[in-house]
């Protein structure tokens, strides 16, 4: 992700002595998306060379980490390919750098899926990866509360609207107002454990297969459905940002397959797409016009900061609140 805290060898250096790893042979900072800190870490052991990932959380307090923690260890029992995090000498997976909280995962094989050129099979895939997250997470005794959610959406827009043009400051509001209170008919849906971020660059493929589901740190209790939302409206798209018909029906019946969908929820799948184009555009909107990172002003200079355009979620976002177009699922 964007390298807001700029690491020295030295510093890595000395994390790493926590640990039995191995030495650290090289170091990148990830370039790519947009609210953590990543680094990859090359380390050698007796000879056995090891890729691993270090993440400073810059937004997320230490007090919540715990349970991302927690809920990877309930997943990789489950038997689901997830990075759960690296313990130091001590048992301990939770590490500060620099006054950020931190962990080291295993990075596992494969490669992100092509955004361009998603398959039927990928997207089959992925609807069965989810499910059985979900499943595995309504068996868990974990809660935590989703960082953005509803309320968080709604002090944001308030937030945003000053600093928006007047056409996006009346869509923003009108169609906030218009969500939140259809929601309010969906009050039941099942809820249960969410990945909350399942883009396809937080997917690895190895051989055609899925190898691993990474960066749980948007998960949180909340709707099912609208995880299958927030994943249907990355995996599916058109190069003009709507639904592929196809891809869409084999990765939620693949999903279905596995974890049958309620009435209410068949019902409810048009706005839960709306709201997670909706959610989406206001994060990135965050990043994008008033970003909110604490900078490190001492290496200001090298810092890699990678923005994402906030406006793709607001055309798909327009796309969405026409119902006519979307196929039940």
């Amino acid at each position: 992700m964007s390298v807001y805290t700029h690491l020295t060898r030295q510093d890595i250096e000395q994390l790493l002595t926590h640990y039995d790893i191995g030495d650290l042979i090289s170091f990148k900072g990830i370039e790519s998306g947009v609210e953590n800190t990543n680094y990859f870490l090359d380390v050698d052991k007796k000879s056995h060379l090891q890729r691993y990932v270090l993440t400073l959380f810059e937004y997320l307090p230490a007090d919540t980490l715990p349970f991302f923690i927690n809920y990877t260890d309930e997943l990789k029992a489950f038997g689901l390919p997830v990075p759960n995090p690296v313990r130091d000498k001590n048992g301990i997976a939770l590490q500060s750098v620099k006054g950020k909280p931190a962990l080291i995962v295993q990075c596992f094989a494969g490669q992100h899926p092509d955004a361009s050129n998603l398959s039927l099979d990928q997207c089959q895939q992925i609807g069965t990866m989810l499910a059985k997250i979900h499943i595995a997470g309504q068996g868990s005794a974990l809660y935590q509360e989703n960082q953005r959610g509803l309320s968080w959406l709604d002090d944001q827009q308030k937030r945003l609207s000053p600093l928006l043009d007047q056409d996006d400051a009346s869509f923003m509001t009108e169609h906030w107002k218009n969500i939140s209170n259809a929601l309010k008919a969906f009050d039941k849906l099942p809820k249960g454990l969410i990945h909350g971020d399942l883009f396809h660059n937080n997917v690895l493929f190895d051989q055609g297969r899925i190898s691993a589901v990474i960066d749980f740190y948007q998960a949180c209790n909340d709707w099912l459905i609208y995880d299958l939302a927030v994943t249907v409206n990355d995996w599916c798209l058109t190069e003009t940002l709507e639904l592929n018909s196809k891809r869409t029906k084999a990765l939620t019946e693949a999903y279905n397959h596995i974890r049958p969908f309620s009435d209410d929820e068949k019902k409810a799948w048009p706005l839960m797409l709306q709201l997670a184009a909706f959610r989406f555009w206001v994060s990135r909107l965050i990043t994008f016009v008033y970003p909110e990172s604490p900078l490190d002003e001492e290496h200001h200079d090298s810092l890699v900061r990678h923005f994402l355009d906030p406006n793709e979620f607001k055309e798909m976002l327009k796309l969405r609140l026409d119902s006519s177009s979307i196929k039940s699922i």
